[in-house]
């Protein structure tokens, strides 16, 4: 007596399919993010270069970039908030009416041409430094770098016993 085969059920492509479209997702995500994040206007990117170079020969010896964050005159709030995060400035609590007159003054900075970049370095001796561009018609005028935080130097507590 044989035994008879059941009978094949047929192959679906519907598993390759799905698969195939969440790798087209994620890599369009991960090229759409890439471009978004490292595409800064030439404003930005001029006062980047300048402030690198300023860090460069202020400090030839110093520490190198480890990361930073770049922010125009309008963008003082993100910069406040980032400030804060990093423990370098107390936060602040600001009326509506002062918001508004930031915002103004930033806003009418950037209609005359100028603008003013702040750059938030993190050193890779952990360390932070910030540069301040002046900029008029998208190029800059002048730049200034400042230590903001000193790395720690004290050992971490240990616990009591």
């Amino acid at each position: 007596m044989t035994q008879s085969q059941p009978p094949e059920k047929p192959r679906t492509w519907l598993p390759f399919v799905i698969a195939a479209s969440v790798a087209v997702l994620v890599v369009a995500g991960a090229i759409i993010t890439h471009l978004v994040r490292a595409d800064l206007s030439p404003e930005k990117q001029a006062a980047a270069d300048a402030c690198e170079a300023e860090l460069k020969s202020s400090y030839p010896d110093g520490p190198g970039i480890t990361g930073g964050d770049i922010y125009s005159a309008t963008e003082w709030s993100a910069l406040d908030a980032r400030m804060v995060s990093l423990g370098l400035q107390a936060e602040q609590t600001l009326t509506g009416e002062q918001s508004d007159a930031r915002d103004h003054e930033a806003e009418t900075l950037v209609a005359s041409g100028g603008d003013q970049m702040t750059v938030v370095w993190q050193l890779n001796d952990e360390s932070h430094a910030k540069c301040v561009a002046d900029m008029q018609d998208g190029k800059v005028t002048s730049v200034t770098v400042s230590a903001l935080a000193e790395p720690s130097t004290s050992p971490s507590p240990s616990p009591s016993s």
